[in-house]
């Protein structure tokens, strides 16, 4: 069972996701389905749990009541025969990159993969050349964890935003001179 947030891949947070809002006015449904996301267990299994074992696994469930924390980037991410590279400095990124990051971003929960798959190439090729981007989708989707997912994005921000705020004052010096 997953019991922290540095096991949970992006695919069950999607799922987690899914979860709360089909079944975010049922508090028993909804603990069923994130018992069930979280155990891959089915809830018929979980409804023939006796009470203390159900019980233990909703205690073990507690880390989803509080946010994940982002994780440090890595040099690369390994998944299988699939290294990925992150690229989140948008200087080093192309027209299409950052077209791509603009449109997924608008609607954070539903393209998360996508989004992702912006800034992780895969090692020595050009991003959306050379490769299956369905491959890099799915190895995101089944092993990356979210800690590491949000690490990337909050590194994309902040070094977009540093760049941003670099060129404006570049810019105001040259309107100065």
């Amino acid at each position: 069972m997953i019991t922290n947030y540095n096991s949970l891949t992006v695919g069950k947070y999607e799922a987690l996701l899914r979860a709360r809002a089909d079944h975010g006015g049922d508090t028993n449904e909804l603990n069923l389905h994130v018992l069930s996301i979280l155990s891959d267990m089915t809830v018929d299994q979980l409804l023939d749990l006796k009470v203390p074992e159900f019980r233990a696994m909703m205690d073990r469930a507690g880390f989803l009541c509080t946010a994940p924390r982002p994780s440090e980037v890595a040099r690369q991410y390994r998944f299988g025969d699939l290294t990925l590279i992150p690229v989140t400095d948008i200087r080093k990124m192309t027209a299409i990159q950052g077209m791509n990051i603009q449109t997924y971003a608008g609607n954070f929960e539903q393209n998360l993969v996508p989004l992702l798959a912006c800034v992780l190439v895969p090692k020595g090729k050009k991003y959306g050349e050379g490769y299956d981007i369905l491959e890099v989708h799915r190895a995101i989707w089944q092993y990356l964890p979210i800690t590491d997912a949000l690490g990337l994005l909050n590194e994309f921000a902040v070094d977009t935003l540093t760049t941003s705020t670099d060129m404006l004052q570049k810019e105001i010096l040259q309107m100065k001179k």
